[in-house]
Protein backbone atom coordinates (compact mmCIF):
# COMPACT_ATOMS: atom_id res chain seq x y z
CA UNK A 1 0.00 0.00 0.00
CA UNK A 2 1.62 3.85 -0.71
CA UNK A 3 0.50 5.21 2.33
CA UNK A 4 2.65 8.21 1.62
CA UNK A 5 0.63 8.63 -2.25
CA UNK A 6 -2.99 8.06 -0.44
CA UNK A 7 -1.69 11.35 2.53
CA UNK A 8 -0.45 13.47 0.24
CA UNK A 9 -3.92 12.90 -2.10
CA UNK A 10 -5.69 13.82 1.14
CA UNK A 11 -3.30 16.84 2.55
CA UNK A 12 -3.71 18.36 -1.45
CA UNK A 13 -7.36 18.99 -0.84
CA UNK A 14 -6.88 20.77 2.81
CA UNK A 15 -7.46 24.33 1.25
CA UNK A 16 -10.54 23.16 -0.58
CA UNK A 17 -11.79 21.32 2.43
CA UNK A 18 -11.26 24.91 4.04
CA UNK A 19 -8.76 24.02 6.83
CA UNK A 20 -4.78 24.52 7.33
CA UNK A 21 -4.71 21.13 8.89
CA UNK A 22 -7.08 17.83 9.51
CA UNK A 23 -6.91 15.27 12.20
CA UNK A 24 -8.08 11.96 11.08
CA UNK A 25 -9.17 9.73 14.30
CA UNK A 26 -11.90 7.05 12.70
CA UNK A 27 -10.30 3.31 12.97
CA UNK A 28 -10.80 2.41 9.41
CA UNK A 29 -9.71 5.46 8.11
CA UNK A 30 -6.32 5.85 9.92
CA UNK A 31 -5.71 2.22 8.64
CA UNK A 32 -6.32 3.32 5.55
CA UNK A 33 -3.90 6.68 5.21
CA UNK A 34 -1.00 5.11 6.74
CA UNK A 35 -1.49 1.35 7.85
CA UNK A 36 -1.72 1.54 11.92
CA UNK A 37 -4.03 -0.90 13.73
CA UNK A 38 -3.81 -0.55 16.75
CA UNK A 39 -6.96 0.76 18.99
CA UNK A 40 -5.63 4.60 19.48
CA UNK A 41 -4.12 6.58 17.46
CA UNK A 42 -4.66 9.59 15.04
CA UNK A 43 -3.36 11.37 12.42
CA UNK A 44 -3.10 15.55 12.17
CA UNK A 45 -2.38 16.20 8.43
CA UNK A 46 -0.87 19.90 7.29
CA UNK A 47 -0.18 21.77 4.28
CA UNK A 48 3.79 20.48 5.32
CA UNK A 49 3.54 17.25 6.65
CA UNK A 50 1.78 14.19 8.22
CA UNK A 51 2.07 13.27 12.08
CA UNK A 52 1.03 10.62 13.73
CA UNK A 53 -0.22 10.61 17.37
CA UNK A 54 -0.16 7.66 19.63
CA UNK A 55 0.71 6.38 23.22
CA UNK A 56 3.96 4.61 24.95
CA UNK A 57 1.48 1.11 24.34
CA UNK A 58 2.28 1.44 20.38
CA UNK A 59 5.35 2.98 20.45
CA UNK A 60 7.16 -0.19 18.38
CA UNK A 61 3.99 -1.19 16.36
CA UNK A 62 3.23 2.72 14.78
CA UNK A 63 7.35 2.71 13.95
CA UNK A 64 7.03 -0.97 12.31
CA UNK A 65 3.72 -0.13 10.68
CA UNK A 66 3.77 3.40 9.38
CA UNK A 67 7.07 3.70 8.49
CA UNK A 68 7.68 6.98 6.51
CA UNK A 69 4.59 7.14 5.75
CA UNK A 70 3.95 10.17 8.84
CA UNK A 71 6.51 11.25 12.10
CA UNK A 72 5.52 9.44 14.63
CA UNK A 73 4.70 11.15 17.83
CA UNK A 74 4.71 8.88 21.24
CA UNK A 75 2.47 11.44 23.37
CA UNK A 76 2.73 11.77 27.11
CA UNK A 77 -0.88 13.35 27.69
CA UNK A 78 -4.00 12.56 26.03
CA UNK A 79 -4.08 11.74 22.43
CA UNK A 80 -6.54 15.20 21.57
CA UNK A 81 -4.35 17.06 23.86
CA UNK A 82 -1.18 16.55 21.76
CA UNK A 83 -2.68 17.16 18.65
CA UNK A 84 -4.14 20.57 20.02
CA UNK A 85 -0.83 21.54 21.51
CA UNK A 86 0.92 20.66 18.09
CA UNK A 87 -1.71 22.60 16.22
CA UNK A 88 -1.71 25.61 18.25
CA UNK A 89 2.06 25.23 17.72
CA UNK A 90 1.99 25.41 14.12
CA UNK A 91 -0.51 28.25 14.16
CA UNK A 92 -3.30 26.34 12.50
CA UNK A 93 -5.91 29.08 12.20
CA UNK A 94 -8.85 26.51 10.67
CA UNK A 95 -8.64 22.44 11.92
CA UNK A 96 -10.58 20.02 10.71
CA UNK A 97 -12.00 16.91 11.84
CA UNK A 98 -13.97 14.26 10.83
CA UNK A 99 -17.84 15.31 10.82
CA UNK A 100 -19.34 12.20 11.19
CA UNK A 101 -16.89 10.45 13.96
CA UNK A 102 -16.40 13.46 16.34
CA UNK A 103 -19.18 13.65 19.07
CA UNK A 104 -21.53 16.93 19.61
CA UNK A 105 -20.00 16.62 22.85
CA UNK A 106 -15.68 16.52 22.01
CA UNK A 107 -16.40 19.10 19.49
CA UNK A 108 -17.29 21.17 21.72
CA UNK A 109 -14.31 20.32 24.15
CA UNK A 110 -12.02 21.07 21.07
CA UNK A 111 -13.66 24.10 20.35
CA UNK A 112 -13.22 25.64 23.86
CA UNK A 113 -9.71 24.32 23.73
CA UNK A 114 -8.98 25.96 21.02
CA UNK A 115 -10.19 29.03 21.49
CA UNK A 116 -8.02 31.08 18.38
CA UNK A 117 -8.54 28.22 16.37
CA UNK A 118 -11.74 27.71 14.10
CA UNK A 119 -13.03 23.97 13.93
CA UNK A 120 -13.91 23.02 10.73
CA UNK A 121 -16.52 20.23 10.23
CA UNK A 122 -15.04 17.82 7.40
CA UNK A 123 -17.27 15.12 5.74
CA UNK A 124 -16.24 12.49 4.08
CA UNK A 125 -12.82 13.19 2.34
CA UNK A 126 -11.25 9.97 3.75
CA UNK A 127 -13.82 7.95 2.82
CA UNK A 128 -14.31 9.59 -0.92
CA UNK A 129 -10.15 8.91 -0.92
CA UNK A 130 -11.65 4.83 -0.21
CA UNK A 131 -14.29 4.76 -2.64
CA UNK A 132 -11.76 3.06 -5.05
CA UNK A 133 -10.26 -0.23 -4.11
CA UNK A 134 -6.31 -0.14 -5.83
CA UNK A 135 -5.27 -3.47 -7.24
CA UNK A 136 -4.15 -4.30 -3.83
CA UNK A 137 -7.40 -3.78 -1.52
CA UNK A 138 -8.98 -5.98 -4.40
CA UNK A 139 -6.45 -8.48 -4.12
CA UNK A 140 -7.39 -8.64 -0.07
CA UNK A 141 -11.23 -8.51 -0.35
CA UNK A 142 -11.05 -11.43 -3.17
CA UNK A 143 -9.26 -13.51 -0.04
CA UNK A 144 -11.99 -12.56 2.49
CA UNK A 145 -14.92 -13.14 -0.18
CA UNK A 146 -12.65 -17.10 -0.53
CA UNK A 147 -12.80 -17.30 3.05
CA UNK A 148 -16.96 -16.61 2.87
CA UNK A 149 -17.39 -18.96 0.15
CA UNK A 150 -15.77 -21.64 1.71
CA UNK A 151 -16.62 -21.27 5.02
CA UNK A 152 -20.23 -21.54 3.94
CA UNK A 153 -19.67 -24.86 2.31
CA UNK A 154 -18.90 -25.98 5.04
CA UNK A 155 -22.05 -24.52 7.12
CA UNK A 156 -24.24 -26.16 4.98
CA UNK A 157 -23.71 -29.44 5.92
CA UNK A 158 -24.82 -28.50 9.32
CA UNK A 159 -28.19 -27.35 8.01
CA UNK A 160 -30.70 -30.10 9.18
CA UNK A 161 -33.78 -30.23 11.14
CA UNK A 162 -33.48 -29.82 14.47
CA UNK A 163 -30.56 -27.45 14.25
CA UNK A 164 -30.31 -24.20 15.87
CA UNK A 165 -29.70 -20.86 14.38
CA UNK A 166 -27.43 -20.44 16.85
CA UNK A 167 -25.17 -23.35 15.89
CA UNK A 168 -25.34 -22.28 12.64
CA UNK A 169 -23.70 -19.10 13.33
CA UNK A 170 -21.13 -20.00 15.57
CA UNK A 171 -20.22 -22.65 12.94
CA UNK A 172 -19.78 -19.56 10.88
CA UNK A 173 -17.33 -17.60 12.99
CA UNK A 174 -15.26 -21.09 13.54
CA UNK A 175 -15.28 -21.55 10.09
CA UNK A 176 -13.75 -17.92 8.97
CA UNK A 177 -11.59 -17.76 11.77
CA UNK A 178 -9.98 -21.14 11.02
CA UNK A 179 -9.34 -20.18 7.79
CA UNK A 180 -7.34 -16.99 9.09
CA UNK A 181 -9.95 -14.17 8.96
CA UNK A 182 -9.76 -12.12 11.89
CA UNK A 183 -13.73 -12.47 12.77
CA UNK A 184 -16.87 -11.87 11.44
CA UNK A 185 -17.77 -8.56 9.03
CA UNK A 186 -20.54 -8.73 11.07
CA UNK A 187 -23.24 -10.38 13.14
CA UNK A 188 -24.40 -13.55 10.77
CA UNK A 189 -28.00 -13.37 9.98
CA UNK A 190 -29.38 -16.91 10.24
CA UNK A 191 -32.67 -16.88 10.25
CA UNK A 192 -35.35 -19.45 9.59
CA UNK A 193 -38.92 -20.41 8.84
CA UNK A 194 -41.51 -16.93 9.61
CA UNK A 195 -38.10 -15.33 10.96
CA UNK A 196 -36.54 -15.17 6.97
CA UNK A 197 -39.06 -12.08 6.63
CA UNK A 198 -37.23 -10.18 9.22
CA UNK A 199 -34.34 -8.72 6.81
CA UNK A 200 -31.76 -9.08 9.34
CA UNK A 201 -32.97 -11.42 11.67
CA UNK A 202 -29.68 -12.18 13.57
CA UNK A 203 -29.38 -15.99 14.62
CA UNK A 204 -31.80 -17.27 17.73
CA UNK A 205 -32.32 -20.91 19.48
CA UNK A 206 -34.78 -21.05 17.12
CA UNK A 207 -34.26 -25.08 16.01
CA UNK A 208 -34.58 -25.13 12.40
CA UNK A 209 -37.71 -27.40 11.03
CA UNK A 210 -38.58 -28.86 8.11
CA UNK A 211 -40.23 -26.73 5.39
CA UNK A 212 -38.27 -23.72 6.42
CA UNK A 213 -36.90 -21.27 4.41
CA UNK A 214 -33.54 -20.63 5.74
CA UNK A 215 -31.49 -17.27 4.86
CA UNK A 216 -28.06 -16.93 5.62
CA UNK A 217 -25.76 -13.55 5.16
CA UNK A 218 -22.69 -14.00 6.79
CA UNK A 219 -18.99 -12.10 5.82
CA UNK A 220 -15.73 -12.52 7.12
CA UNK A 221 -12.99 -10.16 7.52
CA UNK A 222 -9.46 -10.67 5.83
CA UNK A 223 -6.53 -7.77 6.63
CA UNK A 224 -8.78 -5.51 7.47
CA UNK A 225 -11.28 -5.55 4.67
CA UNK A 226 -14.54 -7.25 4.70
CA UNK A 227 -16.91 -9.52 2.76
CA UNK A 228 -20.61 -9.86 2.33
CA UNK A 229 -22.55 -12.71 1.48
CA UNK A 230 -26.42 -13.79 1.18
CA UNK A 231 -28.13 -17.12 0.27
CA UNK A 232 -31.48 -18.29 0.92
CA UNK A 233 -31.81 -22.23 0.86
CA UNK A 234 -34.93 -24.42 1.68
CA UNK A 235 -34.83 -27.28 4.20
CA UNK A 236 -36.90 -30.04 2.95
CA UNK A 237 -39.29 -29.28 -0.07
CA UNK A 238 -40.18 -26.03 -0.38
CA UNK A 239 -43.56 -24.32 -0.58
CA UNK A 240 -44.84 -23.06 -3.73
CA UNK A 241 -44.61 -19.65 -2.32
CA UNK A 242 -41.22 -20.06 -1.17
CA UNK A 243 -40.37 -20.96 -5.33
CA UNK A 244 -42.38 -18.02 -6.32
CA UNK A 245 -40.95 -15.27 -4.37
CA UNK A 246 -37.06 -17.17 -4.76
CA UNK A 247 -37.79 -17.33 -8.58
CA UNK A 248 -38.63 -13.67 -8.40
CA UNK A 249 -35.39 -12.31 -6.35
CA UNK A 250 -33.43 -14.21 -8.34
CA UNK A 251 -34.31 -12.66 -11.64
CA UNK A 252 -34.27 -8.97 -10.52
CA UNK A 253 -30.42 -9.41 -8.76
CA UNK A 254 -29.56 -10.74 -12.18
CA UNK A 255 -30.67 -8.09 -13.89
CA UNK A 256 -29.30 -5.64 -11.22
CA UNK A 257 -25.86 -7.15 -11.63
CA UNK A 258 -25.72 -7.51 -15.17
CA UNK A 259 -26.97 -3.79 -15.49
CA UNK A 260 -23.95 -2.54 -13.09
CA UNK A 261 -21.40 -0.32 -14.76
CA UNK A 262 -19.56 2.31 -14.74
CA UNK A 263 -22.17 5.21 -15.07
CA UNK A 264 -25.26 3.78 -13.66
CA UNK A 265 -26.70 5.61 -11.28
CA UNK A 266 -27.46 4.44 -7.59
CA UNK A 267 -30.77 4.91 -7.81
CA UNK A 268 -31.24 3.61 -11.66
CA UNK A 269 -29.55 0.24 -10.44
CA UNK A 270 -32.06 -0.07 -7.58
CA UNK A 271 -34.62 0.99 -9.78
CA UNK A 272 -33.96 -2.17 -12.05
CA UNK A 273 -34.59 -4.88 -9.35
CA UNK A 274 -37.62 -2.72 -7.84
CA UNK A 275 -39.42 -2.82 -10.96
CA UNK A 276 -39.03 -6.80 -11.36
CA UNK A 277 -40.39 -7.30 -7.92
CA UNK A 278 -42.89 -4.36 -7.79
CA UNK A 279 -44.63 -5.28 -11.41
CA UNK A 280 -44.65 -8.91 -9.83
CA UNK A 281 -46.95 -7.29 -6.91
CA UNK A 282 -44.51 -7.65 -4.10
CA UNK A 283 -42.85 -4.10 -4.35
CA UNK A 284 -44.50 -3.15 -0.57
CA UNK A 285 -42.22 -6.09 0.46
CA UNK A 286 -38.74 -5.36 -0.66
CA UNK A 287 -38.15 -2.30 1.60
CA UNK A 288 -34.69 -1.47 1.81
CA UNK A 289 -31.91 -0.50 -0.73
CA UNK A 290 -30.22 -2.95 -3.60
CA UNK A 291 -26.50 -3.06 -1.96
CA UNK A 292 -24.21 -0.51 -0.68
CA UNK A 293 -19.86 -0.30 -0.64
CA UNK A 294 -17.98 -2.50 0.96
CA UNK A 295 -14.08 -2.21 2.00
CA UNK A 296 -12.42 -1.49 5.49
CA UNK A 297 -16.43 -0.70 6.54
CA UNK A 298 -18.94 -3.99 6.12
CA UNK A 299 -20.95 -0.35 4.84
CA UNK A 300 -20.09 2.26 3.11
CA UNK A 301 -20.29 4.54 0.04
CA UNK A 302 -21.67 4.27 -2.47
CA UNK A 303 -25.44 3.59 -1.37
CA UNK A 304 -26.88 1.81 -4.10
CA UNK A 305 -30.80 2.85 -3.55
CA UNK A 306 -33.73 4.76 -4.35
CA UNK A 307 -31.67 7.14 -1.68
CA UNK A 308 -28.45 6.96 -3.32
CA UNK A 309 -26.85 9.96 -4.37
CA UNK A 310 -24.08 9.86 -7.85
CA UNK A 311 -22.99 7.37 -10.10
CA UNK A 312 -21.09 3.92 -10.48
CA UNK A 313 -17.55 4.15 -11.24
CA UNK A 314 -14.56 2.01 -11.91
CA UNK A 315 -13.00 0.53 -8.86
CA UNK A 316 -15.91 0.54 -6.34
CA UNK A 317 -16.62 -2.83 -4.39
CA UNK A 318 -20.64 -3.16 -3.93
CA UNK A 319 -23.26 -5.94 -3.12
CA UNK A 320 -26.58 -6.62 -5.05
CA UNK A 321 -28.94 -7.95 -2.34
CA UNK A 322 -32.43 -7.84 -3.24
CA UNK A 323 -35.10 -9.25 -0.98
CA UNK A 324 -38.61 -10.17 -0.60
CA UNK A 325 -39.98 -10.57 2.87
CA UNK A 326 -43.49 -11.61 3.93
CA UNK A 327 -44.16 -11.43 6.91
CA UNK A 328 -45.28 -14.76 8.82
CA UNK A 329 -44.93 -17.02 5.95
CA UNK A 330 -40.75 -16.11 5.58
CA UNK A 331 -38.25 -14.05 3.27
CA UNK A 332 -35.71 -14.83 0.01
CA UNK A 333 -32.75 -12.53 -0.24
CA UNK A 334 -29.98 -13.23 -2.66
CA UNK A 335 -26.30 -11.07 -2.51
CA UNK A 336 -23.50 -11.12 -4.15
CA UNK A 337 -20.32 -9.18 -3.76
CA UNK A 338 -19.46 -7.18 -6.96
CA UNK A 339 -16.31 -5.72 -8.54
CA UNK A 340 -17.08 -2.63 -10.95
CA UNK A 341 -14.70 -2.45 -13.87
CA UNK A 342 -14.50 -0.52 -17.16
CA UNK A 343 -16.65 -3.55 -19.02
CA UNK A 344 -19.25 -4.01 -16.51
CA UNK A 345 -19.53 -5.83 -13.17
CA UNK A 346 -17.49 -8.73 -12.07
CA UNK A 347 -19.39 -11.19 -9.45
CA UNK A 348 -16.19 -11.63 -6.90
CA UNK A 349 -18.74 -13.85 -4.61
CA UNK A 350 -18.34 -17.78 -6.00
CA UNK A 351 -20.59 -19.49 -4.16
CA UNK A 352 -23.00 -21.10 -6.54
CA UNK A 353 -26.16 -19.15 -7.01
CA UNK A 354 -28.78 -21.33 -8.43
CA UNK A 355 -31.67 -20.59 -10.62
CA UNK A 356 -34.36 -22.55 -8.63
CA UNK A 357 -34.63 -22.23 -4.55
CA UNK A 358 -32.08 -24.93 -3.71
CA UNK A 359 -33.67 -27.85 -1.24
CA UNK A 360 -31.34 -29.15 1.38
Amino acid sequence: MNFRLRIGALRSRLWKLGCDALVISHGPNVRYLCGFTGSSGALLLTRNEAIFFTDFRYQTQAAGQIGDAARVVIGQRGLWEEILKTARRQGVKNLGVEAAHVSYGQAQELAHSLRKTRLVAVKDAPEKLRLHKDDGELEIIREAVRINDETFAEILDLVRPGASEAEIALAIEVGIRKRGGSGTSFQAIVASGTRSALPHGVASEKLIENGDLLTIDMGAIWDGYCSDMTRTVNVGKAAPKAREIYDLVYRAQVAASDAMRPGISCVEADKIARDIISEAGFGAFFGHGLGHGVGMDIHEAPRVSYLGKGKLAAGQIVTCEPGVYLEGFGGVRIEDMLHITQNGAQILTQTPKPATLLEI
